[in-house]
Formats: C-alpha cells, structure tokens, sequence
C-alpha cells in the first residue's frame, strides 16, 4: 500500500502524465479545444468522448468532422470497437476526403483487433492521398499492413514512396530506423522474409537480407554487431538501411532514476527534475547508458501505444514511491516504441538490469521469451501472456490482464448459479475467437453447454441476434403457415426458449449498440454476462442488467488497498480522474517484483494483496487475480456475493 507520508516524491515524478478515465458527472459544456489538449497530453480516451460529446451538438456534415477525429483517438487507446461505432454514426453524403479518411481509420481498427486481412481490403480500396502528412500516415499504415498479411515487398514500396516525403534528411533517418524495426519484429514474430522474391530490385532485396541480419544483431553485444553486419554492408554499401543498421544497439532509451546517486547522471537523466516535462527526456540516438544495477521496465513510452504504456508507468511509479528510499533500486524505462524489443532487452542487460518488467504486448513477449532462456537472464515479470501450450522459461512470470480468465470465470459463475444453456454473442477477431474458446471450454467442462455462436464482422446485428435468438426460424414458420392456409395470420415473433444465459464479451462501446437491440429482439430477460470491457467508468441504462468480474482498483473502492491508493494518488497529482486497470496493474506488477526480490513468490496459501485483488504465482509461473462480479443496475455498479457454488 502506499503511505499518505511517501506523496511528496510521488508529486516530483507526475511527469505531467495524465491517465486516460472518464469526465465527471459535473463536466463542462465540450470544447475543441479540451479535445485538442487532452489529446496532445495523451489522453486519448477522454479526447475521444470529448470529440464524440461535440458530435451532439453538430449538425449535418459537421458531424463528421467529430467523428473521424473521436474515431482517431479511440484507435490511440487501443479501443478498436470504439472506433467502428463512432464511424458508424457519419452521416452521408460524406464530403471529399472523409470516405478515404473513414475507411483508412476502419482498417487501421481491423489492424487493432487482429484482423489484419480485412484491413489490407480496406486500404487497397483507398487512393494515396496528397500531402507529406497523409501521405505519410498513409504509407505507415499500409506498412504495418503488408508485414502483418506477410507482404514484405509491398511494406517496402510504402517505405519508398515515404521516403520521398520525407522533410529532411533527419526525418529520412528516422522512418529508416522505424521500418528496420519493424521488419525486425516481423522477424521475431516468425514472419519468413525471404529475399529471392525481390527478383532484380536491390533495394527490396537489401531490406529483406538486412532484417534477418539486424535481428542477430539486436541481441548481441554491441561490440559484436560490426563482424555480424559486415558481409551485408559489403554486398550494400549504398543501401538506405545502412545507417539504421549501424545504429543498432546505440537505440534511444527513455531512462528515469530516483534519487539514487550512481543513476542520476548526464545519461541517465533524472526524471524527478524534470516533473514539468510531458515525458521524461529520450537521450539522443547513440547515447551509451552506464552500466548501473537497476530494475528495467520494458514499455510503449512513445508513438500510438504511449497512453497505455503511461499508464503502466504511473501506477508503477506509485508503488515504488511507496517504498523507504533505502529499498529503492536505480529504475530505468526503456522504449519498445522507438526500438524493438530484442533491442531493448539487450539494452537492459548490457546496461546492469538485475530485472525486468514488461514488455506490454503479446508478440513482444514470445520475443522476449526466447531471450530469456539465455544463460544469466533476470527475472522477468511479463505484463501479458504466451500462447497456450507455449512454455515459458523458469524465470519468466506472465502477468495479464487475461480477457480469457475472465471468461472461465464468467463460465464458472453462470454454472454456479444454474445456468448451463448459453449462446454466445462475439466479435469478430483473434481477442473475440480466444474468448469465446476460453469460456466454452470452461462451460462444458463444468457441464454446460454451448447452443449457438454469431460472430460480428461489420455484418448487421439485427440479423445476427435473429439467427441467435432463432426468430428468423419463427418468422420463417410463419411464412410456410400463411402460405399453406392463403391467409394473414396475426404473428409475434418467439425467440428460441432452451437458452438460460448469454455471453457476450466486448467493449463498452460496442455492448450499448448489443444490449438495447437484443432487448428490442426479445432478449432482456435473458441474463446477459460480459467481460471487464464491458465496464469503463461509465455504467449507463443501455447496459442494464449486465453481470461482469472486474478488479478491485475499477468496482470496489471501499477496498483497504484501492482505498489508500486512491487517496494517495489524488494527493500526489491534485485531480481525481479515474485511473484505468492499466494503472492498477503497473502498480501491482511493482509489488509483485518487490515481493520476488525479497523471495517471497505469492501462492494461494500466503497470497500477495493489490489494486486489482489477491495475487498469487503457479507453479508455470503465471500470475492468477481474483475477481469480483457487478451487476449494472438503475445506471449503477452493484457488487455481487459469491454464489452458493463458489462462483
């Protein structure tokens, strides 16, 4: 827990971060301006709501001028189904310009939830827009595409046609640096980068030998990358990536120490000193880091994941403020932003990591996974998870804010309570296919069963609760019996009555679009269970009824944990915005690495508490929470016992 006597160091390290929440209930009429500022100060979430408020007040046209901007900032909080239901809601006919802008911000959304072939659909129907600025957002976009639908050559022509917009010759340096990056992630992710199918085009063939390449290189010792990169530099000594290649292991870092002497120096920088910032100081490309025992953290600091990875930091940065300063270890944040992972990692080693907390995201971990079987890693606190059936070396620990955890628990408790029956209702997507797989699991391990599934892929929801729900079999019959008789029979509807329960996973966002129509279809007394998404500050009408687990930091504030937090925190930063679960779990990772490093590992028996509940470690190394249920009721979070049955 953090001490009210620990705020005035925390007050040092604000940073001028501000956590994506919601607005209180008293807010001011919305501006452009806020939506402006809240977006530039990395608020993504509150821009969005910000830019969607205005869209009320808009007429016409204008409307839209709202929502592809709200749209924008969702896709920069990671909310890809806020981003489709605020695009669903221009108005036509759209203006020169806007379709391309909607459908460029559709598939970046495909490209969020993991439908990265839908979006390469999306983006080939759009023409390159004119401008350096569009231009380039464009070209970006179709990069990331083309390397996650495994068309190398195609990311390549998007980094030429970049290259010709470039402002300067520092500019040039850097999207060079960016894409060597991303084909190196490509790499670690496993994607094949095979030359030959550059034909005659050097260039191509130059980036495509240089990934595999730069990908050795990045875990190596830096002294070693000059022999490891020397026959590629021979073969190209004019290609583009030759000054990205060289500038591997010399990455920026983003480093941030306490008040420990041996960290606060010229390279290191120290982030207390420079609170006014927006983010700490990135050190110059090519700054050596001291070699300096610390604890690294391995996050998205920069770039369109930086309002996540802030988040992370803030609430670590409370936890480790809690701390005596006698206890605190050198802390040093490190970019996967601006550098690839495999790059960060061995930033950390080579700079004295005795630790390691992150990386964020899931490929970043099946990377960092790899590296951590080599002879001497530290302990490594993940803050996601590896695939099923993948195994993790003995000193990783995977802590996740696990969407599929929390479907076993929605099966559990549903078979609990003595619902057995369910349908299912989904989006569409690697996160949606892993839920549903997940709880369906559960559910008929425990004796339940699975009746239907429908899947929503920018299909009409109408028809998909239909089919769920079976009314067009219903309106079907009526048909038939009409025809038979030749006559008009009165008619209502029945929806299918061997259904005990749905589950229906997905954001906030997209259950308020979900709930009113399957109400409308004849679904509201059906109880309906969802995942934590379903929950983001903000209960409302529309979510009626709906049952959900959730962490203590988000539904349980009379928590002795969450509730000295909470206070501490509104001390420290002067405001009580709602901080999200990424927070919370920042700060418990922190506990956590504090209970390791004094050689205590949490277990069911001796379990460790935080913001998001009870913790405890298994013998695989995966970090289990426990989770609490609400139901949303008259517009408000109402927890709910266990059931009889454990729940």
């Amino acid at each position: 827990m953090i001490a009210t006597r620990s705020l005035p160091a925390l007050t040092l390290m604000t940073l001028g971060l501000l956590i994506a929440g919601c607005s209180t209930p008293t807010r001011p009429p919305a501006s452009l301006e806020r939506a402006v500022a809240l977006a530039s100060r990395g608020d993504h979430a509150a821009a969005a709501r910000e830019y969607e408020a205005l869209s009320i007040s808009a007429r016409g046209n204008a409307i839209n001028d709202t929502l592809l901007p709200a749209a924008k900032e969702w896709l920069r909080a990671n909310d890809p189904a806020a981003a489709e239901s605020a695009l669903a809601r221009m108005v036509t006919p759209l203006e020169a310009g806007q379709s391309d802008a909607r459908t460029l911000l559709l598939a970046e959304a495909a490209l969020v939830r993991g439908d990265a072939t839908r979006g390469w659909e999306l983006i080939g129907n759009v023409g390159t827009p004119v401008g350096a600025a569009q231009i380039d957002d464009y070209h970006t976009l179709r990069q990331r595409l083309a390397l996650a639908t495994r068309r190398p050559l195609q990311a390549i022509r998007s980094q030429t046609d970049r290259e010709t917009a470039a402002a300067d010759a520092v500019a040039l340096q850097r999207m060079r640096q960016e894409f060597l990056r991303e084909l190196i992630a490509a790499v670690d992710r496993g994607i094949s980068l095979d030359p030959r199918v550059a034909g005659r085009d050097a260039t191509a063939r130059g980036w495509l030998e240089a990934a595999p390449v730069a990908a050795r290189a990045a875990r190596a010792p830096k002294e070693s990358n000059t022999g490891i990169t020397a026959a590629w530099r021979k073969r190209y000594p004019t290609h583009p990536a030759t000054a990205a290649l060289a500038a591997l292991g010399q990455a920026p870092l983003v480093a941030s120490s306490g008040s420990e002497p041996q960290a606060s120096t010229a390279a290191t920088h120290d982030a207390a000193s420079n609170a006014s910032t927006a983010t700490s100081a990135l050190l110059p490309l090519g700054t050596p880091m001291p070699k300096v025992t610390h604890v690294a953290v391995l996050l998205p600091l920069s770039g369109r994941q930086s309002a996540l990875g802030a988040q992370i930091r803030e609430g670590l940065l409370a936890a480790y403020f809690s701390e005596p300063q006698a206890m605190r270890a050198p802390l040093r944040f490190y970019d996967t932003a601006r550098q690839s992972v495999a790059e960060a990692f061995a930033a950390a080693m080579q700079g004295g990591a005795v630790s390691i907390i992150g990386p964020l995201a899931r490929d970043e971990v099946i990377a960092v996974a790899t590296n951590a079987n080599a002879s001497g890693a530290p302990t490594i606190i993940a803050l996601n998870a590896l695939p099923t059936g993948q195994t993790a070396p003995p000193n990783l620990r995977q802590f996740a804010l696990s969407p599929e955890d929390e479907a076993r628990a929605v099966a559990r408790r549903a078979l609990a309570e003595g619902h057995r029956r369910a349908i299912a209702l989904v989006p569409s997507g690697d996160w949606g296919a892993r839920v549903l797989q997940a709880f369906r699991e559960e559910l008929e391990a425990g004796g339940g069963a699975l009746l239907g599934t429908e899947t929503i892929a920018g299909r009409d929801l109408g028809n998909a609760a239909q089919s769920l729900l079976r009314l067009d079999a219903s309106t079907a019959r009526h048909r038939r019996l009409q025809s038979v008789l030749d006559m008009p029979l009165a008619f209502q509807p029945r929806r299918r009555a061997d259904v005990d329960f749905i589950f229906m996973p997905g954001t906030a966002a997209t259950l308020r679009q979900w709930r009113p129509q399957l109400r409308f279809q004849g679904a509201g007394d059906i109880p309906a269970y969802a995942t934590s998404e379903a929950f983001d500050g903000r209960a409302g009408d529309e979510l009626q009824g709906l049952i959900f687990p959730d962490i203590d930091w988000m539904i349980a504030p009379q928590s002795p944990v969450v509730t000295t937090l909470r206070t501490a925190t509104t001390d420290a930063f002067g405001d009580t915005t709602p901080r999200g679960r990424l927070f919370a779990l920042g700060h418990d990772a922190w506990l956590l690495h504090a209970a390791l490093r004094a050689g205590r590992s949490p277990s069911p028996a001796a379990p460790l508490t935080g913001a998001l509940g009870t913790l405890f470690v298994d013998e695989e190394g995966r970090v289990h929470r426990s989770l609490r249920f609400a139901r949303i009721d008259d517009g408000q979070i109402k927890l709910l016992d266990p059931p009889d049955g454990g729940g």
